[in-house]
């Protein structure tokens, strides 16, 4: 996100989807551009934990671009913990996040 302010009215303004490992919260873009933001919480694990998530989550959210049709701003939340969480669930997560939203064939 490109500032705080952004960030706030992604997370007050944004509607809400929600997948098993996934929760994600999205607004139209106001400046053209999809930007993505990826938060694991302190709670559900330390921070090897939550880097993996964004590690994981990152190329998959990224490379739906092209198939997303209008521009979005959007924070996806990890809902798992470090105890459930492995990085096919979370890839499924994001799967079923995609077509939910209807970006397109998530399968490519």
């Amino acid at each position: 996100m490109p500032s705080q302010p952004a960030y706030r009215q992604v997370a007050v303004q944004g509607k809400f989807v929600r997948s098993p490992s996934l929760s994600m919260r999205w607004i139209d873009s106001p400046d053209g551009f999809c930007r993505f933001c990826f938060l694991a919480k302190k709670k559900n694990g330390n921070a090897v934990y939550r880097n993996k998530c964004r590690r994981v989550l990152r190329p998959l959210f990224y490379g739906m671009v092209p198939k997303i049709g209008k521009p979005v701003w959007a924070m996806v939340i990890v809902t798992d913990s470090s105890a459930e969480m492995t990085p096919l669930r979370l890839r499924e997560s994001a799967q079923k996040l995609f077509l939910k939203m209807g970006w397109g064939d998530a399968e490519d």
